[in-house]
């Protein structure tokens, strides 16, 4: 019954449970521990990196919770592949950080030096929402609707 509590603590408001979900060792099993939970929606790619790669598991899941549950792809996608993951796996919602590097407004750069690992991120660019993304996939799924 514990484990019920912070599900309970979180009402009236909606739980979505993480990503984490694509790390158990039985997602449609998994799948039935959250929805017994109460759970509201589970955001996942479906056991893979990216929601394409996990496309057949996601179709599986969806299936499987009905009105129990909602299943929301993420993790990869794409205003160019929203289209094939929306229709592969019937997904009524899903979810993308619509992401866009855009450069920083430092006016000093020592380029000499990187603040991580030869293999790092571009020091001078912030990763942003996109509103044109956000747009574009939002006319994606209004289609595939």
């Amino acid at each position: 019954a514990s484990r019920c509590c912070f599900s309970a603590l979180c009402r009236p408001l909606p739980v979505t449970f993480h990503r984490a979900f694509d790390m158990t060792v039985d997602l449609p099993q998994a799948l039935e521990v959250l929805i017994s939970l109460g759970i509201e929606r589970v955001l996942t790619s479906g056991g893979e990196s990216t929601c394409l790669e996990g496309l057949p598991m996601l179709a599986r899941l969806i299936e499987q919770a009905g009105d129990r549950i909602i299943v929301v792809p993420g993790g990869g996608i794409s205003e160019k592949n929203l289209d094939r993951i929306l229709s592969g796996s019937k997904a009524k919602e899903f979810h993308g950080s619509c992401r866009s590097g855009m450069p920083s407004k430092m006016t000093f750069r020592n380029t000499s030096i990187s603040m991580g690992a030869a293999l790092h991120p571009a020091e001078f660019v912030s990763k942003v929402t996109d509103e044109r993304r956000v747009a574009a996939m939002l006319d994606v799924a209004r289609y595939a609707c």
